[in-house]
């Protein structure tokens, strides 16, 4: 028997049409949504913290129910739920990571990885194996230190700006059969037994978009417009496109230029206006930013806002892109990355704050999309020293890359562009653990280069003079 796909939603963001009245009450009930949130979201962390996990069960503290009313009370519950546990989920990926790079002896690093499954951080009662080891008290220290500090470097979820999540029981989707607004959202108050009649504006990507609408609405504020996010589940859709994708292309891989946006293996330079068009955003970000500073204003004024969710936007829109154009022209299996900073030396410090986390979020958001949309597995590789390693012969020198674009290497003579080059030897590596490995330290995979070279070229070079004897990494790397 087939089994059914998981459900898989997307969310169009429709705009409404209420007047000032109907606005004012739905901006009400937001408010006390995000209070109550905040009040369930300190009991579950304190559960977290006692218990080793939330509770969606969990209904002692009622506090805030009499704002928004029992079925309300109960979204706000479940809500704040999923978002603890999707965070403790991504934290616990964080903790494996750790334990994997760690020197720890094998035994422990096992008791740690049992730990970390069961979410046993906190947990007070006693952790038994299947083996009927209890994990001792020591290594449960440690677990918990280990998560300590995951804490300070991962902020907690932000319920004071959440958005609602309102079900069927509090909202009602109707299609209109008269002239006027094709879709009217039927939407519970704070006012007991009353609703109001909200109509939205719908748009064709919204009305092709294939699957079952869902129960639920998400209503948001953003940039102070309220907008009412209708779901629809899609795993059937997408499933019917996973069966149908064919594959051409084995494996792409990624690198992250300076000024293209990405480079491939395959010679293609993707985004070649991507470094202009960010140097715009960062020279209209900058100037506002420091007027702002100079006379004594606060920085992140609605303007400034404004600036930086379009920046975001171009980001967004731009990966989107590229990557659906890749997936077209190529149909690759498996796209290789490498572990992304977008930080570039041609911006300023503050639009690489603002493009580092977000840029390297949107590009992985993007990769499991086309994952879930076409089944193309995205693998992601250590990138240390891949702009300096000569992709032919595999000599590794920073000399080899001599700016931006240009790449020729000091022992073959190999001329090359330097982000097509560093492109190649990220798609050597993800089949080779010793280099390719995301959790190996810089020092230990210039070690394997210089390895690996010297058992390829036991001689000099017979173009010109040996550049091992100029080149510090062999000096340290291997005695040559």
């Amino acid at each position: 028997m087939a089994t059914k796909p998981a459900a898989i939603y997307r969310t169009d963001l429709l705009p409404h049409r209420m007047n000032a009245g109907k606005e004012e009450k739905v901006r009400g009930l937001l408010a006390a949504w995000r209070r109550v949130c905040c009040v369930q979201a300190g009991e579950q962390w304190r559960l977290v913290f006692t218990t080793g996990r939330p509770n969606k069960r969990h209904n002692v503290s009622r506090t805030g129910y009499d704002i928004l009313g029992t079925s309300y009370g109960q979204m706000v519950r479940w809500y704040v739920v999923g978002q603890i546990e999707s965070w403790l989920a991504n934290r616990a990926n964080d903790f494996r990571e750790i334990v994997n790079g760690s020197a720890l002896p094998a035994e422990v690093k096992h008791q740690l990885h049992f730990v970390n499954r069961w979410q046993g951080w906190y947990r007070s009662d006693d952790l038994t194996m299947r083996d009927d080891t209890v994990i001792p008290e020591e290594t449960r220290r440690l677990a918990r230190a280990i998560f300590r500090h995951l804490l300070t470097r991962h902020r907690k979820p932000d319920f004071s700006r959440a958005s609602m999540i309102v079900d069927q029981r509090c909202i009602a989707l109707a299609q209109s059969r008269g002239a006027g607004f094709p879709l009217w959202a039927r939407l519970s108050t704070l006012e007991k037994g009353k609703r109001i009649e909200i109509p939205l504006v719908t748009y064709p990507k919204y009305e092709k978009r294939a699957g079952k609408r869902a129960l639920s609405v998400q209503i948001s504020e953003r940039d102070g417009k309220i907008t009412f996010g209708v779901m629809t589940d899609v795993s059937e859709a997408l499933a019917v496109s996973r069966e149908v994708y064919r594959a051409r292309t084995e494996a792409m891989a990624l690198d992250l230029g300076l000024k293209t946006l990405f480079a491939t293996d395959r010679g293609d330079l993707l985004g070649q206006g991507w470094l202009v068009k960010l140097q715009e955003y960062d020279r209209k970000i900058t100037r506002l930013a420091q007027y702002r500073q100079q006379h004594g204003m606060k920085v992140r004024a609605e303007r400034y806002k404004r600036y930086v969710t379009t920046l975001r936007g171009f980001v967004r829109s731009e990966i989107g892109r590229i990557l659906n154009r890749l997936v077209a022209v190529h149909a690759p299996a498996e796209i290789v990355v490498e572990r992304l900073n977008f930080r570039n030396p041609n911006l300023s410090k503050r639009l690489n704050r603002i493009l580092s986390k977000f840029g390297k979020n949107e590009v992985a958001r993007k990769l499991k999309d086309l994952e879930v949309q076409f089944g193309i597995v995205s693998t992601e590789v250590n990138p240390a020293y891949s702009s300096q390693e000569d992709s032919g012969c595999g000599y590794v020198d920073t000399r080899n890359r001599q700016s931006q674009a240009a790449f020729a290497c000091k022992w073959c003579g190999a001329k090359r562009h330097a982000d097509v080059n560093a492109a190649k030897n990220l798609l050597n590596r993800r089949s080779v653990t010793a280099i390719g490995d995301v959790r190996r330290h810089r020092q230990a995979i210039l070690a394997e280069l210089i390895k690996r070279f010297s058992e390829r070229h036991t001689g000099p070079p017979v173009r010109a003079a040996d550049p091992r004897h100029t080149n510090p990494y062999f000096r340290i790397g291997s005695r040559v």
